[in-house]
């Protein structure tokens, strides 16, 4: 990456015709030759903005309490970036569905994850519409990998991986707040599934 000092042009900025873009990184200045950019618009494209709109969505939602947002900065503070920023990668990198989907008999569900989140933090919770309960708990995941859930009750369930050590003074987890994603960025058909199953008894 090209870079340059000069007294005259010490904040230049933006392109210089079809051929020289100048910007600045992290403080320093740089420049590179212009390119246009590329969007085809493939069904891989289509699912991860698709995810990331939908993360994006759910962190605003949280940050509406300031205490939830000054756990999730806290957090975020050895890497540098805000809360919104770590809650946004956690996701972009995380993923989770359920197999099947609908009208489970036996009343059980098996899901498969690929987790983002450290995993001396990560955990997989669950949310029944009342109340949030812990799947898996700190230090119980791996990389990627399969959980079974039985012992379901008919009605319906989402599934989140989360962090489960962002957490409010004085709260005890689970907490709406700790669940990342819920979702699943399928790119081959350039949808978006969340793992979201409804258990019936037959």
């Amino acid at each position: 990456m090209p870079k340059w000092k000069s007294p005259l042009f010490s904040d230049i900025r933006n392109a210089i015709g079809d051929n020289v873009v100048f910007s600045v990184w992290k403080g320093r200045p740089f420049f590179r030759s212009y390119v246009i950019p590329a969007n085809p618009n493939t069904n891989s494209q289509k699912a991860v903005r698709l995810d990331n709109t939908a993360l994006v969505s759910r962190y605003q939602a949280l940050k509406a309490d300031p205490d939830v947002k000054g756990a999730w900065n806290e957090a975020a503070l050895p890497y540098l970036i805000s809360g919104y920023n770590l809650f946004v990668k956690y996701g972009r990198l995380s993923e989770i569905y359920a197999t099947p989907t609908s009208g489970v008999t036996p009343l059980s569900v098996t899901l498969t994850y690929k987790c983002g989140i450290p995993l001396a933090r990560a955990g997989i919770v669950q949310w029944n519409g009342a109340e949030w309960s812990i799947i898996k708990d700190v230090g119980t995941l791996e990389d990627e990998g399969t959980v079974e859930v039985s012992g379901l009750t008919t009605g319906e369930y989402e599934f989140y991986i989360a962090d489960l050590l962002v957490l409010v003074p004085e709260d005890t987890k689970p907490m709406a707040y700790q669940a990342v994603t819920k979702w699943f960025p399928d790119k081959d058909t350039g949808l978006l599934t969340e793992c979201k199953v409804v258990v019936s008894a037959g």
